[in-house]
Formats: C-alpha cells, structure tokens, sequence
C-alpha cells in the first residue's frame, strides 16, 4: 500500500475523526448506564415503596419510590395524559417532603371538550387510590410548551415563579415534584437506552463516513493507493 497523506487535511481530519468516534462511545455508555437505571428502579418498585421518614433518612433522590405525602390546598391544572394515555388535567397541590413544600400529582380531570376552564379546585381527583409515587426531578419547559394561562388554572409547563404565587406557596421547592406510579418515570423513559445506541451508531457511521471521504480523496490525488507498488 502506498499512502502519502495531506498534512493540512490530515491536521483537521484527524481531531473530527476523533470527536465522531469519542460521541460514539459516549452515546454507548450512555445505553449502559440508562439501562443500570431502569433496572435498578424496577427492582426499588416491586419492594414495599418507602415510608416517607425512609425517604428523608436517605435524603431525597428522583426514582424514589414512597407512599403518598398528603396533599392540601388548591390544584393546578397541568394538560397531560393519565396513565392510560387519556389526556385531561393533571391535578397538583402543595405537598410537604422532609419539611420542603414540594408539588404532589393528586389527580386527574378528563379532557372535556369545550367544556368551562377551572379555577383552583380543591384536590378533586377523579383518580383511582394509588398507594405508591415516585420522586422526580423538576420537568423542565419543552421547547414546543404553550403558554401558560394562570387566569384560567391551565398550565402547560412547569414555571415555579408563577406556580408559588397561583398557590400562595412562597417556599415551594423547584427540585422535586411527587407523581403517582405507573411504571417507568418519564425521565428514565424519555430517552431509552435503545435510543442512545441509534445515537452511537449514526456517531459511528459518520466516523466511518467521514474516513471513507478522507480516503477517496487521497485516491483521487494520487496518494492513496492499494496493492504492490511498481518497481
């Protein structure tokens, strides 16, 4: 083989090569580790969830799984899906974890159709009893969330300014919120580990790509050739 490369091509090709490969390998370990996640809050859900004195013990961490805190004082309407998919209202009160007021999910109003906007309902729940929530992180906004319209108690994303004065909660923590179980929690689900592996493989198949190129172009100029050299 006889190879003479570009040395100002060479002197970039040879960091991005680098980069596609490191995301590459990045994105595979990312599958492993959502996977070690997963299987370590299936294995949490089928114990006996956790009193809430546990929780506080271990100090308050997403993927928890307790018995529900109680909730009081007006809901939020947050537009969502149960469980089922259906999509209504998610309801939130104020909750308190380990002395912090946090948002607890306490029920659900089905979608109906050009029916009348609430105003803040107290803890109406249309939801069946659930006797274990999960602690998840604070969602943050979605590039594509409307805007929220306190007035008419909908909301479409998580605005903690907003919320503390719609609830006349000052000290409301935007950390945590506690929702009902129902199998994995979106922020485990949202991106499974099936999807970090596309992502390693279009990163990987770039890379491959992008030496392929690398490699015609140094065929076509004459520096790149495969077999015995004449002579």
């Amino acid at each position: 083989m006889y190879f003479r490369p570009l040395p100002i091509l060479t002197l970039f090709a040879v960091p991005i090569l680098a980069a596609l490969i490191a995301l590459g390998v990045w994105q595979a370990q990312r599958a492993g580790w959502k996977a070690d996640l997963i299987r370590e809050f299936e294995q949490a859900a089928l114990a006996a969830p956790l009193t809430l004195e546990q929780v506080c013990t271990a100090g308050i961490a997403e993927g928890q799984v307790t018995v529900p805190p109680t909730g009081r004082g007006p809901a939020l309407r947050l537009f969502g899906n149960d469980a089922g998919g259906s999509p209504g209202w998610r309801l939130f009160q104020v909750s308190e974890l380990c002395g912090r007021p946090i948002l607890l999910e306490s029920g659900f109003e089905a979608l109906v159709i050009g029916g009348p906007g609430g105003q803040l309902p107290e803890g109406a729940s249309a939801r069946p009893v659930i006797d274990r929530y999960i602690v998840e992180p604070w969602p943050e906004k979605s590039a594509m969330a409307p805007d929220n319209a306190p007035a008419r108690n909908e909301w479409h994303w998580f605005d903690a300014v907003a919320m503390r004065k719609a609830l006349a909660a000052p000290d409301l923590k935007a950390d945590f919120i506690v929702t009902p179980y129902a199998g994995v929690p979106s922020f485990l689900a949202r991106t499974p580990p099936e999807t970090h592996i596309g992502y390693a493989v279009t990163w990987f198949g770039m890379a491959v790509a992008f030496l392929v190129i690398y490699a015609v172009f140094h065929a076509r100029a004459g520096r790149l050739r495969f077999g015995r050299a004449d002579g």
